[in-house]
């Protein structure tokens, strides 16, 4: 294990519905205060632990310092080339029937993970989405 410290950036989404409604925040937060490593896409996280009490969040996601993102179908903490044919992770068939092979991420965080996304399940008091003008 290296001595660097991790920092992990959460990108948080106010869900489809309540007053974060299509509006998301990117946030960053020392792996001292919280350690995600071990949960996996679809966790509910406690909002006081990331430090927005009465929050609570669920893992949708995230990626990796190279950039290969989770995948909630390839499970545990590898990384893996998966075939896939329908648009999604980058992949666009110019043609009926295409397939390619990609490198994702499983559905478990690990301490090369450099961005998780979060989205907001519940609200609490504190305004985590500032409304601009």
């Amino acid at each position: 294990m290296s001595s660097e410290k991790i920092v992990y950036k959460l990108n948080i989404s106010g869900g489809t519905e309540g007053p974060g409604k299509g509006l998301s925040k990117l946030i960053e937060i020392d792996e001292k205060k919280f350690r995600f490593e071990g949960m996996k896409i679809g966790d509910v996280i406690k909002g006081g632990l990331v430090g927005f009490p009465n929050y609570e969040f669920v893992i949708t996601g995230g990626s990796d310092s190279s950039g290969f993102p989770m995948r909630k179908d390839v499970h545990g903490p590898v990384k893996k080339k998966i075939l896939v044919s329908k648009r999604s992770i980058g992949f666009k068939p110019r043609r009926n029937g295409e397939k390619k092979r990609r490198t994702v991420r499983g559905n478990e965080v690990t301490s090369d993970m450099t961005l998780i996304n979060l989205k907001v399940t519940k609200y609490g008091e504190a305004e985590l989405f500032k409304k601009e003008k």
